[in-house]
């Protein structure tokens, strides 16, 4: 007599439509959770390198800014502004100074020179260099500090020591005024040899560390800046990192008149 096994008779596993089910669904999960990693990683990206244009941004502005309130310090005001900043026609490698003069630039090159007289025992430039400064709070003869700010590279320059990377482009406009008053007139990119410089207005134009951070070249920034400084309509950036703009204007203190 053949036993009874009710229970193990309609044991008979998984049928093949079955395990294809399965394996669809954990396909499905599989893809969702990819998907989803995928999503927070890119997403993690972007954010990093809005962050990293931020802090590009202002560590070299501050480092940009602090130079030009420097611009024209003298240790004491009644030695002349003639006689504190002599003529130099060797500042620097790139610099010149006529008598009296303070900051001048060059278009082509993206390049701007200043000078001005230390406030300190020692003072450290914006490339990290120590340099001299005075032997007594008001020495009036101490030698100019000269400091030459240039882009070249996508780098922002110091001295020739590069501060910031990933900078790509840098415009300045000067602010002039005649030699009856030291209110800022106009703006130019080319001041006239009769108008005297008080002001400067900075633009730069920085990008992200990584260049594949979009999904395409159509960058807005990028195109408003090209459109902007060099009349280009339409303009596509030529990688897919992220560009960020910024734009400021500092006043020239310590101009003698």
């Amino acid at each position: 007599m053949k036993p009874d096994f009710p229970a193990m008779d309609r044991q008979r596993g998984l049928s093949l439509i079955e395990l294809m089910v399965a394996l669809l669904l954990s396909t499905l999960l599989i893809l969702g959770i990819t998907q989803v990693y995928i999503d927070n990683k890119r997403n993690y990206a972007f954010q990093q390198g809005q962050s990293d244009n931020l802090e590009n941004a202002r560590y070299a502005l501050m480092l940009f800014e602090e130079e030009l309130y420097r611009t024209g310090y003298q240790a004491s005001a009644d030695y002349g502004f003639e006689n504190a900043f002599r003529a130099d026609p060797n500042a620097s490698e790139n610099c010149a100074f006529s008598a009296g003069e303070v900051i001048n630039f060059d278009v082509t090159d993206q390049r701007i020179c200043i000078r001005y007289q230390p406030s300190l025992p020692q003072l450290t430039v914006c490339s990290g260099e120590a340099v001299p400064g005075l032997t007594d709070p008001y020495q009036a003869d101490a030698a100019p500090v000269t400091v030459e700010l240039d882009i070249s590279n996508n780098s922002l320059h110091c001295n020739g020591v590069p501060l910031i990377n990933n900078m790509v482009d840098i415009k300045l406009m000067f602010g002039v005024s005649d030699e009856l008053t030291r209110e800022t007139q106009k703006f130019t990119d080319v001041p006239a040899a009769n108008e005297r410089i008080r002001s400067v207005r900075y633009a730069a134009l920085l990008k992200s560390r990584s260049e594949n951070l979009t999904d395409d070249n159509n960058s807005r920034v990028y195109s408003a800046w090209r459109e902007k400084w060099y009349s280009e309509s339409g303009a596509v950036a030529p990688d897919r990192a992220l560009y960020f703009s910024t734009e400021n204007t500092i006043a020239l203190r310590n101009l003698a008149k």
